[in-house]
């Protein structure tokens, strides 16, 4: 009787553990407008996931990414390569994976778009 119980035990947890399934469903990605604009594609970005008040916010760590500074602040501390985008410390940044949990599938697209269409101020 024990051998049987113990048979049935393995069996159910054989069932059970057979049965769990899980699926990755990737979340889609944002697309890519054809001309990038700072104000209205790339400022959100940051609204979203950077700038909110602990990370690159006004006093925290740089760049500083509030609406009003955070294009003169990604200018002048050089996190943006025109010459070579890809090489562009936010592009990096972002695309590495280190700040992938603050931003959107396709976010580090958009703004490697906007740095080859010479990073404007627009």
């Amino acid at each position: 009787m024990k051998i049987i119980k113990t048979l049935l035990l393995f069996a159910l947890a054989g069932v059970i553990l057979c049965s769990c399934e899980y699926e990755w469903i990737q979340p889609e990605k944002t697309p890519v407008p054809e001309n990038v604009s700072f104000s209205a594609d790339i400022i959100p970005i940051f609204d979203k996931g950077c700038n909110l008040g602990v990370c690159h916010g006004a006093g925290a760590t740089p760049p500083e990414l509030s609406p009003a500074n955070a294009y003169q602040s990604l200018i002048d501390g050089a996190y943006v390569n025109t010459e070579t985008p890809e090489a562009s410390i936010l592009y990096n940044t972002m695309e590495s994976g280190s700040m992938q949990t603050y931003t959107d599938p396709g976010d580090e697209e958009i703004v490697l778009a906007w740095i080859k269409q010479g990073a404007k101020n627009n």
